[in-house]
């Protein structure tokens, strides 16, 4: 007896040690390891799951076919008005999943759908001369890339997007199939689960590609994105934009919906960022931006607290390419827009008096106080994001701050080639071979002696 014992033991040990091995599922399918929520293989899904992705198109899933016009205005003879059209055409993909009334809703990539209102810097297309502003714009199901243009194509409505988290949900009036699986929990995705992406690359035709989660928990900060994504080393190209991405549930041996596809790194291959469907939710559901998700309306520079931060000493700020220097003048604030070959020359172009009371100046001259006053609270504020303890939340506030910084260049070009050129609003106030302190006291523009 105590034999057999020992070899009843040593079997039971055997056992134990032994790998696991596929377990036939309840419908015949053979089922692949499942440590966790889902399966490291897609050979654990289900025989009809399997059969439907094993067909090269799936009913659910689009080519989106967003169109953009812009309208480009010219001066010809006698200054008549020339207008040119430029159209811009741009594919991507996107799913149905879910029937709301008597609409269908369909998700995708803002990034697919989305078009700058004017193009310019930072906003360039590529065939638009910047400075075209968009007159019209539209989204529409086709076939792919290759199909013609035609209004009896499947029109797509906006119903809400959410540009932190690069998310659109348009909407059809055409009765659409919606997504056959369950949304998931990307929370449970481990490195090594088996994925499943539908997408049209290139808006050429449709491609089923597989891979596996390759990192987890990756905070997206680029572009303003503000997002959790995680890694797949599927191989997914332009237009896949917007595709649906599947693990399979080791419960149930369904696919379910774990994320959408929107990014790759340049110059990398099999390195691709899904957003986290944890993420999207919320929106998908509610269909509305999540608040938190929307950047907060800027309130307008404190006088006071700009003249209290400028008061230990002058401060020198990026505006309009140029440089600009601020000192505190009394109760004024003091700014010198410097000559551009700044720091060889210490020449001073023009001079900007701004007492704080707000009424000391109007139009375009108010327009440049404004603009000051904003770059430098800016400046300041990122100034002392920069000085805080190095963070993910500092990080993300510097990364903000600079875009921010970026998207009123622009527009400070504009202001300073105004000045420069004496135009109408602040011609009359700059003064020309006078002392600046001539005019202390009163906002306005003016040159240095």
């Amino acid at each position: 007896m105590p034999a057999v014992r020992a070899v009843r033991a040593l079997l039971a040990l055997l056992v134990l040690c032994l790998p696991l091995r596929p377990t036939p599922a309840g419908d015949g399918a053979i089922a692949a390891p499942c440590p966790g929520r889902y399966a490291d293989a897609l050979s654990a899904m289900s025989a009809a799951a399997r059969e439907r992705e094993a067909r090269p198109t799936a009913d659910w899933v689009h080519c989106l076919r967003a169109t953009a016009v812009y309208e480009q205005l010219s001066y010809g003879k006698g200054g008549r008005v020339r207008r040119l059209y430029h159209r811009k055409v741009r594919h991507g993909t996107g799913f149905a999943y879910r029937k709301d009334g008597e609409r269908w809703l369909v998700v995708t990539n803002l990034h697919v759908t989305e078009f700058p209102e004017v193009t310019g810097e930072g906003a360039s297309l590529d065939g638009v001369p910047a400075g075209s502003r968009k007159v019209r714009e539209e989204l529409r199901i086709v076939a792919s890339e290759a199909e013609p243009d035609g209004p009896d194509l499947p029109l797509l409505v906006p119903v809400v997007t959410d540009a932190r988290r690069d998310l659109a949900v348009f909407a059809s009036a055409r009765p659409l199939r919606v997504i056959p699986y369950a949304i998931g929990r990307s929370a449970d995705l481990r490195v090594g689960d088996a994925v499943l992406a539908r997408g049209y690359p290139l808006g050429a035709f449709p491609a089923v590609n597989t891979g596996r989660v390759i990192g987890v928990g990756q905070r997206d900060n680029e572009r303003g994105w503000d997002h959790e994504d995680f890694a797949v080393d599927a191989l997914l190209n332009l237009g896949s934009s917007g595709s649906p991405v599947l693990a399979v549930s080791c419960r149930t041996g369904e696919p379910e919906l774990v994320g959408v596809y929107h990014a790759g790194y340049r110059g990398a291959q099999g390195l691709n960022v899904v957003i986290a469907i944890d993420e999207l939710r919320g929106v998908l559901d509610r269909l509305r931006g999540d608040p938190a998700a929307r950047a907060p309306a800027e309130a307008a520079p404190d006088p006071a607290a700009l003249r209290a931060a400028v008061a230990p000493g002058s401060i020198t700020f990026p505006f309009g390419g140029r440089a600009v220097r601020v000192a505190r003048s009394g109760e004024a604030l003091r700014f010198e827009l410097l000559d551009a070959r700044f720091p060889l020359s210490s020449r001073v172009l023009a001079t900007v008096v701004d007492a704080g009371r707000g009424d000391g100046a109007a139009g375009a001259a108010a327009e440049l106080r404004d603009a000051l006053r904003a770059q430098l609270a800016l400046v300041l504020a990122y100034r002392a994001a920069e000085a805080s303890p190095s963070s993910a939340e500092a990080r993300q506030a510097l990364e903000r701050l600079a875009v921010r910084l970026r998207e009123r260049e622009e527009e400070q070009v504009d202001l300073l080639a105004a000045v420069e050129a004496g135009a109408p609003g602040l011609a009359e106030l700059v003064s020309r071979g006078r002392s600046p302190a001539a005019r202390s006291g009163a906002d306005g523009v003016r040159s240095p002696p």
